[in-house]
């Protein structure tokens, strides 16, 4: 678990999430748009899966503070 919680407080894992979610919702802008669906993808499901992604880097985030809060305790 320790090994999980450090890989997401990686930079790169958090640079990742962020583009891949404002990629995920310029997709859904543009389908919505253009009233198109990918693959049986409507715009909706686009807007959730760049939520989910935001999500992910709101939960690195937070990781990365707790784990700065608690090495501040331990000293």
């Amino acid at each position: 678990m320790e090994r999980l919680l450090k890989f997401t407080m990686k930079p790169g894992w958090v640079l990742f999430l962020r583009l891949l979610g404002i990629s995920l919702l310029i997709v859904g802008i543009v389908t919505a748009a253009l009233k198109l669906t990918f693959g049986g993808f409507r715009p909706i499901l686009w807007f959730l899966l760049a939520f989910a992604a935001f999500l992910g880097v709101i939960c690195a985030e937070l990781f990365r503070i707790v784990a700065l809060l608690e090495s501040k305790r331990q000293d």
